[in-house]
């Protein structure tokens, strides 16, 4: 296939300087493998990719490591392609993780606990106008799970009229705290105080699907340590 074959692609501003030389070898190599493959095979790619609620995909490339991209509009008079690939972020799954030990002040919490977590698994929910995703992670030091990160709202004005929202849910038990998630390519996450003014709705929205996904994602790993 010649350079003139394939769809045209946009970096992000600190791709080249800053993301990709902190990029391990081996990441790097799976990295440009999967965008010259995307480039040149834009809607019949083998690999693994998903949506999130922005419509944004994102794919794992390699153990710890996500490219997000989207497809827009190319109206370059030097490439017969009309649609073009930006590539959005590349992102460390591992995640800092501070929480606050005290009430809470507006603004960033004073870090209390400290962790770094990773995410493990991963889904998308639609209930009539409600709709959700979330993120589970683990302990980098412990391996035990930490919690979700979800982020919940309703669609089409109608009644509850839920704006995003982003929620940090512990686990084991569940409960629902308030969060800042700074995306970067060393992302970082502020757990705050627990969120007592969740609108009832969002609050029986989340917790009936977490339940659901926690069973999903308990019975999938008991599959694949079956086989």
């Amino acid at each position: 296939m010649t350079a003139s074959q394939l769809v045209p692609i946009r970096f992000y501003k600190d791709f080249a300087k800053r993301d990709w030389p902190q990029l391990p070898k081996t990441a790097q190599d799976a990295l440009a493998t999967f965008l010259l493959d995307l480039q040149q095979n834009p809607s019949g790619s083998t690999h693994d990719q998903k949506t999130d609620a922005d419509g944004q995909s994102f794919y794992d490339f390699s153990p710890g490591y996500t490219v997000y991209w989207r497809f827009a509009a190319h109206d370059s008079h030097y490439s017969q392609s009309s649609s073009k690939i930006e590539v959005l972020a590349v992102l460390k799954n591992e995640i800092s993780l501070s929480r606050e030990t005290g009430d809470a002040l507006e603004g960033l919490p004073v870090p209390g606990e400290q962790d770094r977590i990773e995410r493990i698994y991963s889904r998308t929910a639609n209930l009539g106008t409600l709709s959700m995703w979330g993120t589970l992670h683990k302990s980098s030091v412990t391996g035990r799970l930490k919690g979700w990160i979800v982020d919940s709202w309703t669609q089409g004005g109608t009644f509850p009229l839920l704006q995003p929202r982003l929620n940090w849910v512990s686990f084991p038990d569940y409960s629902l705290y308030r969060m800042q998630l700074n995306v970067d390519f060393h992302s970082s996450l502020f757990v705050g105080p627990a969120d007592t003014e969740i609108e009832p709705e969002r609050l029986i929205f989340i917790r009936a699907t977490l339940r659901q996904w926690e069973q999903d994602w308990l019975e999938e790993q008991s599959k694949v340590r079956a086989s």
